[in-house]
């Protein structure tokens, strides 16, 4: 993570897996959601980079991801990728 010094990009630690199983449902619950071609162990998924646009607002339900995937450490060029979807995220909402 260190290679995105973009203060958009956060890292979280996911160790009571509340937020893996919570995006587990939203996968499954929302046919719009991307699907992760990876990563996922006994219902929890793991080790997945997750892309969502500038000002999405969290609530009680999780938002839709503009990309979703993993694992982060086999990810090519990785930094650029979020890079292009971060740009790509903030041209697509600005007015």
């Amino acid at each position: 993570m260190s290679r995105l010094s973009d203060p958009r990009v956060v890292q979280y630690w996911d160790k009571q897996h509340l937020f893996a199983e919570q995006l587990a449902r939203r996968i499954e619950s929302d046919a719009s959601q991307p699907k992760p071609t990876c990563c996922s162990s006994k219902g929890i998924q793991w080790d997945e980079v997750a892309v969502y646009r500038q000002g999405t607002l969290w609530d009680r339900q999780l938002p839709r991801a503009v990309f979703l995937n993993g694992p982060v450490v086999a990810a090519l060029d990785f930094s650029k990728m979020v890079k292009d979807l971060l740009s790509n995220s903030a041209a697509n909402t600005a007015p």
